[in-house]
């Protein structure tokens, strides 16, 4: 029997939570290899994992928001600390690289023009996030 709390998220049909949990545990495990690949990200699917736990289940997500190294990336965004710079100046590298590569995949001018808008909104998201002081948690 399951407990009816009114702040509880959690939808109550099995196959909705199976769901959840499926895309959390996969949005989890592309932020753990985004945690040692520079062109994954890392704290988009950390926060998606994040999300899916506290709709599916308790202990996992308890899990994630408490983890010393994982739960940072989440936490930081949840307070609005932002991003650490360490992280931005990785993240711009990486993005940059991607979307110059990308674009000269290409011999359209049009799809050249929407990857180089992309990249450049891109950018300019990362950049424009506040900047997380302290210690740094690992890139992604």
């Amino acid at each position: 029997m399951q407990e009816t709390v009114a702040a509880d998220v959690r939808p109550r049909g099995a196959m909705v939570r199976a769901l959840y949990l499926t895309l959390g545990l996969a949005s989890l495990a592309v932020g753990i290899v985004g945690v040692f690949l520079p062109l994954i990200p890392t704290t988009g699917p950390l926060l998606i994992a994040a999300f899916c736990f506290g709709r599916s289940s308790e202990r996992l997500e308890a899990w994630l928001l408490g983890h010393p190294r994982l739960g940072r990336f989440i936490s930081d965004f949840q307070s609005g600390r932002g991003i650490p710079r360490r992280t931005k100046v990785v993240a711009v590298v990486a993005m940059t690289g991607a979307f110059i590569y990308a674009g000269l995949s290409f011999d359209h001018l049009g799809l050249r023009v929407v990857i180089a808008a992309i990249g450049v909104w891109a950018i300019w998201y990362v950049l424009h996030f506040p900047t997380a002081p302290g210690e740094e948690p690992p890139t992604g």
